[in-house]
């Protein structure tokens, strides 16, 4: 008999108040279908840099013998404060570390943009750094936000067209607070 082959895993890490990233990629779901899913929260009387370090030192754990990380998601919450975003950048380098240790992967850094624009650019500024960090890894970040579920509007489209797909593209209604 034959040993079962394992597959990547997919881990979903939710810091503090994030909301759930009710809108994954159908490519994470799809490259993974037989792969272990894991999710990690971080608890509310946690730290980030706390619950980064407790995430990175569970990444080598947390799927079977053989099964490395294959898609991370990380919902990120609203939380701009240096100690946030710092324990936020390394959640992500842990992440992208272990899949560059395998055979590489996706991972997605997910949000809402409730507070005027400055999560878009605070997290716009992490994904630029981390891609150029990460891009001869085979790792490969995106950024996403719960009301752009839709791929970006193109020139050529009609203005009726595009405000309707926005109205069923918004994420809003669908979302979640995680604590």
């Amino acid at each position: 008999m034959q040993k079962p082959t394992s597959s990547a895993g997919l881990l979903i890490v939710l810091e503090l108040g994030a909301e759930w990233p009710s809108a994954l990629p159908a490519e994470l779901s799809a490259a993974l279908p037989n792969g272990a899913r894991r999710v990690l929260a971080q608890e509310e009387s946690e730290s980030p840099a706390a619950f980064a370090a407790r995430v990175g030192a569970q990444l080598d754990g947390l799927f079977a013998r053989g099964a490395p990380l294959g898609s991370a998601v990380i919902a990120c919450s609203e939380r701009l404060d240096h100690s946030a975003r710092s324990a936020r950048a390394d959640l992500a380098r842990a992440a992208a570390g272990a899949m560059a240790g395998g055979a590489g992967g996706c991972l997605l850094l997910s949000a809402s943009d409730r507070n005027q624009g400055r999560s878009r650019a605070a997290l716009s500024a992490l994904e630029s750094d981390l891609r150029a960090e990460w891009q001869s890894a085979a790792v490969e970040l995106t950024l996403r936000f719960a009301n752009e579920s839709a791929p970006p509007l193109t020139v050529a489209e009609p203005k009726a067209e595009a405000k309707a797909r926005r109205a069923r593209g918004s994420g809003k209604e669908r979302a979640r607070r995680v604590a």
